[in-house]
């Protein structure tokens, strides 16, 4: 009888409403959302903090295709997290909880249209200008770089845009073509991008018409090698203080031996420490008004550890901008 008393007791803990602990559910339950976020089909009913939007695409790469798959795997990946959002995220480090109270939703993927990528970016910037004018703050889960481009192009406010990669993806491009090697000369076009900064370029596969483009959109370049040599800190130094900040994250910014899935490895890439700590500083360097994380390819990593990675850079990032 005391040991019947004693479970059932146990069991009522369980199962009393609000009274399960953060990271309680099982990784292999439910429907796969980020994080296990609310699924909201209707951008017009949209009630949240964040939005989170997948674009499944990856016609624009010149590498390894893959990266239509990336929101999938960011998804399935982001189930270790999932957990009441509403109750923030705690790090034992310094006993500290971020965004607490913050209302996540999933508002699944963009439509994607084979063959036809105008078409494609056309419902890309359709798709997070509606999620901006209903005031949600847009996570969005590519995809390989190309659709950064249509992602920014929705925004109508002065952008300062930092780009954290290997490459320089300012690469000349063929007449009326968009890829991921080239979206930055779109970007930098839009009237509304006042600054590009380009964070963990490296290696030899930027060549001197890419660099020599960079150069012509006025972008300031800082390298891995000068972060390796100087610190993330005096990085942070060299991005201006001020106004609305767009960061676009290509995973392969990131060592091979840290993100093996994605389509372009170069070696000498950021630790973990170090895209942390230049994710959260870059966030406060004005006022953070869009993110997205791209170039994850699921057939380069079985392990999963590069979408889990990006996973929790999300987070820390998203932590480190709204208090």
């Amino acid at each position: 009888m005391r040991w019947s008393l004693a479970l059932f007791a146990c069991l009522a803990v369980l199962i009393v409403p609000g009274s399960v602990p953060a990271q309680s559910l099982p990784t292999f339950e439910g429907i796969r959302t980020f994080l296990g976020a609310p699924y909201v089909k209707k951008l017009d009913d949209l009630q949240a903090d964040f939005a989170v939007l997948g674009v499944p695409f990856d016609e624009g790469t010149w590498g390894q295709p893959g990266e239509r798959y990336g929101p999938r795997d960011l998804r399935e990946s982001s189930m270790e997290y999932n957990h009441d959002l509403t109750q923030g995220f705690f790090y034992i480090d310094g006993e500290r909880t971020v965004l607490k109270g913050k209302r996540w939703v999933d508002v699944g993927d963009v439509e994607v249209f084979p063959t036809v990528p105008a078409q494609t970016n056309d419902k890309i910037t359709a798709s997070v200008r509606a999620i901006l004018a209903r005031k949600v703050f847009p996570v969005v889960l590519g995809g390989d770089h190309s659709i950064t481009f249509p992602v920014v192009r929705a925004y109508d406010l002065p952008l300062t845009v930092i780009h954290f990669d290997a490459h320089l993806d300012t690469w000349d491009a063929a007449p009326g073509n968009l890829d991921h090697s080239s979206w930055v000369n779109r970007v930098a076009a839009l009237k509304t991008v006042k600054n590009i900064i380009q964070v963990g370029m490296r290696g030899i596969t930027n060549d001197p018409e890419a660099t020599g483009n960079a150069h012509k959109a006025h972008t300031t370049i800082i390298t891995s090698e000068q972060i390796h040599r100087q610190g993330a800190a005096w990085a942070l130094s060299r991005i201006p203080q001020g106004g609305n900040v767009y960061i676009t994250l290509d995973v392969d910014v990131m060592d091979p031996t840290l993100a093996p899935g994605t389509g372009t490895l170069e070696p000498g890439g950021l630790s973990f420490s170090e895209i942390d700590d230049l994710l959260m500083g870059a966030a406060g360097k004005g006022t953070l008004v869009g993110f997205d994380v791209v170039e994850v390819n699921p057939y380069r990593d079985p392990s999963g550890r590069t979408a889990q990675t990006a996973v929790r850079l999300t987070i820390d990032l998203l932590g480190a901008a709204f208090h």
